[in-house]
């Protein structure tokens, strides 16, 4: 088992505000939320090119993650928006779990991932949140559900805020 790195840098920003104003860092613009899968699917090759890098475990910096990380973060957030959007069409307002991305990298030892089977996972579970995102319809991207700090988001938002993630940590590693 390799040696855990350091924690990466802690990253206190409210993200939400790409909700209102897109961000002006990766260049994300607000996107109709019925493109998603559409979008999360195109992730997938750039992922893989990501991700047969021979240096892909490599940290640019000691704080901050390599791109293997960010890829197994990525692939995370795919499966907790199908979650959570599944949560709320199914459920009145359901409070969501918390996601702690620098403990479940402690306890998913991402630095050690195998990258071939991160770029399949990622694949994988694109596909199984596309099909939840395939049953969202009409006013079902108004359903409601609310993180454990009692902020609602809507579907919509819930798609906008997490598709805005994966490419931004795109952005971040393509460089």
């Amino acid at each position: 088992m390799d040696a855990a790195p350091p924690p990466a840098e802690p990253d206190a920003t409210d993200w939400t505000f790409v909700l209102e104003a897109g961000c002006p860092e990766c260049g994300y613009e607000l996107h109709d939320p019925v493109l998603t899968g559409e979008r999360l699917r195109a992730a997938v090759p750039r992922w893989a090119e990501v991700l047969g890098r021979p240096d892909v475990a490599r940290r640019p910096s000691e704080h901050v993650w390599s791109p293997l990380e960010y890829a197994s973060h990525s692939r995370d957030l795919v499966a907790v928006l199908g979650e959570r959007v599944d949560a709320m069409l199914t459920g009145e307002d359901p409070v969501l779990s918390d996601y702690d991305g620098e403990a479940a990298a402690v306890r998913g030892q991402f630095w050690a991932n195998d990258p071939d089977e991160v770029a399949q996972q990622i694949a994988t579970g694109t596909e199984s949140t596309v099909a939840v995102l395939g049953r969202v319809k009409g006013d079902e991207w108004e359903c409601t559900g609310r993180r454990g700090d009692g902020r609602p988001f809507t579907v919509t938002e819930m798609c906008r805020y997490l598709l805005h993630d994966v490419e931004h940590h795109l952005h971040d590693v393509e460089g």
